[in-house]
């Protein structure tokens, strides 16, 4: 049997005892590096060809020891602190919307069946989260111009042809109304961690290429007049340059530039701030530390199942209920944040920072909002606001941070230079 075959089926047969198949390839270059020096270490004691490759698979030791070896040690890992602050925070919001349905003076909300509604939503989301877990999120590099370029036609048909609900504007596709400005930073993040992950920005030229892609998306959201949105936007944008190692001057310049006409337009704001500002000192006033009573007066505010789910968490369950629903979002972010100082591929760095980033401001946004101290509507809080299209792109962007978890480390060398040695 030739050199090449035996080489061949030995690697062949270890690979076959590790489950991971992400780290095949690095395994296989490996591991077929380190036998052909074992063989002319051989042969230039003498040895024949024929010799020194028999020599080379007895010293890298049996196949089978070694594949269940190198299978415990490249185990594909469940980033365990990630999932569970998802899934306690996605009870936490199913029991919530539970209340609301069944137990709250919102008799509306009986026909919108949030209870039922957001079952089907979870239940998916979890599915797609641990689908996505298992899919390898680089195989998304190469289409990252294609959800730009995806990504800024719908925006234009929004800008075109949305419909607005109580000034939100929703983009109807026939089987769905989808509040398309509400999920666009995520959608962002991963269309320009794949333009980014390598981009120059000491050229001049593609300087300037990059902060008109940047622009673009941004200019669109915020002719919708979604504000929250385009913050969040913003905030993502100025996040992947720098991790793409813009300059921050670079950073600073497009972050100005951006917020000009999103604050401008924020001062006309201010009736509706006062609105939301009386509702939650009211509610908030009322709560107490255990919750007072599971109940809402309907004639306060429509959005109480939505951007406000906070102010009633807090009403309804009181400050600790809403102290633990906070602390669980907040060590979300904080786990993610801690991953991403872990991750060696550039895309996949850039994908969990700035999908970090959305969850920051997301969840920052929506803070201060149900505190009564800020204008901006339409943010949800992340994992507990009823709403389809949010609640799935959350848990799509969690499985993806799993996924990234899963495979942070698959660019650092495989140490075999003690392999097991025959006797």
């Amino acid at each position: 049997m030739g050199l090449d075959n035996k080489f061949e089926m030995y690697i062949r047969d270890l690979c076959k005892r590790i489950k991971n198949k992400d780290v095949h390839a690095h395994i296989k270059l490996e591991i077929n590096d380190h036998l052909h020096t074992l063989k002319e270490e051989a042969m230039s004691t003498g040895l024949s060809e024929e010799e020194a490759i028999d020599q080379a698979l007895a010293r890298m030791g049996d196949a089978v020891v070694l594949g269940k070896q190198l299978n415990k040690t490249h185990k594909a890992p469940m980033d365990v602190k990630t999932l569970l602050p998802v899934l306690t925070a996605s009870l936490f919001g199913l029991l919530v919307m539970y209340y609301l349905q069944f137990h709250s003076a919102f008799t509306e909300l009986q026909e919108l069946k949030v209870f039922n509604n957001s079952l089907s939503f979870y239940s998916l989301g979890v599915v797609l989260m641990l689908s996505l877990f298992m899919f390898d999120y680089r195989r998304l590099m190469k289409y990252s111009k294609h959800f730009y370029a995806a990504t800024i036609l719908i925006l234009l048909l929004t800008v075109l042809i949305g419909v607005r609900v109580d000034d939100v504007p929703f983009l109807n596709v026939g089987f769905a109304t989808i509040n398309f400005t509400e999920i666009t930073p995520f959608l962002l993040v991963i269309a320009l961690a794949g333009i980014f992950h390598s981009w120059d920005w000491d050229d001049n030229r593609k300087s300037w290429f990059g902060l008109g892609i940047m622009s673009i998306p941004i200019l669109l959201i915020a002719t919708t007049g979604a504000f929250a949105a385009t913050i969040i936007s913003i905030i993502v944008c100025a996040v992947i340059m720098h991790t793409s190692r813009s300059s921050l001057k670079q950073t600073i310049t497009f972050v100005v530039v951006a917020s000009i006409w999103p604050i401008w337009n924020l001062l006309s704001l201010s009736q509706r701030y006062s609105m939301v500002n009386s509702y939650t000192d009211l509610k908030i006033g009322e709560a107490y530390f255990i919750g007072s009573a599971l109940q809402v007066t309907p004639s306060f505010i429509s959005e109480v199942h939505t951007d406000f789910i906070l102010a009633y968490i807090i009403y309804s369950f009181g400050w600790l209920a809403a102290i633990t629903a906070l602390a669980l979002v907040i060590f979300f972010i904080c786990r993610i944040s801690i991953t991403a100082k872990s991750v060696n591929p550039p895309y996949g760095k850039l994908l969990i920072t700035g999908l970090a980033a959305v969850f920051s401001a997301q969840f920052i946004l929506s803070l201060l909002m149900n505190l009564g101290l800020s204008p901006l509507s339409g943010v949800p809080v992340p994992f507990m606001s009823y709403g389809g299209s949010h609640l799935l792109l959350e848990m799509i962007s969690a499985g993806l941070i799993l996924s990234v978890y899963r495979r942070r480390k698959t660019k650092e060398t495989v140490s075999l230079t003690h392999g097991p040695q025959s006797n």
